[in-house]
């Protein structure tokens, strides 16, 4: 019970970190729209791949495919956690039950996901660009991050 608790105090911190937007903070702002997300993330991958232009056009359509269906799972990763978190004096059992079968499910087409993708990009990429990109995913989730903690300038 403990771990299943822990689990979702994880996800629904996430899902809120996922979800703060807002004003941009001055030099290093975080991005306002998903759009200038996307074009930070392009450029921040092709530098830390090192991806060619034939790479790159490979590459691009395939990544974004995935990403699509990453980002539709956490979506509804996300609000099972919203609503878990909303309603959880009133879920029964069976309701918490099935919310967590969601979960594990969610994950398991997740790892589908990775291995698919993960072999669609060894055969664009060599499998030193393939360690980069993961690399660079992690390296950009924590750009983001430390984006979204910076604090607001100060106005005078």
């Amino acid at each position: 019970m403990i771990k299943t608790v822990s689990v979702l105090v994880c996800l629904w911190w996430s899902v809120g970190l996922y979800a703060q937007g807002g004003e941009p903070r001055g030099r290093g702002a975080m991005p306002k729209t998903n759009e200038q997300i996307q074009v930070e993330r392009v450029a921040f991958f092709t530098e830390k791949i090192g991806l060619t232009v034939e790479e790159a056009q490979a590459f691009w359509p395939v990544y974004n495919e995935m990403d699509k269906k990453r980002t539709t799972l956490f979506e509804e990763r996300a609000g099972i956690v919203r609503r878990f978190m909303r309603e959880q004096d009133q879920l029964k059992g069976k309701e918490i039950t099935t919310l967590l079968d969601r979960l594990v499910a969610i994950q398991r087409q997740e790892s589908e996901i990775t291995a698919t993708y993960d072999a669609r990009f060894r055969k664009i990429l060599s499998d030193s660009k393939v360690m980069k990109l993961y690399a660079a995913e992690f390296q950009f989730r924590t750009f983001l991050l430390q984006k979204v903690r910076r604090k607001p300038e100060k106005e005078n």
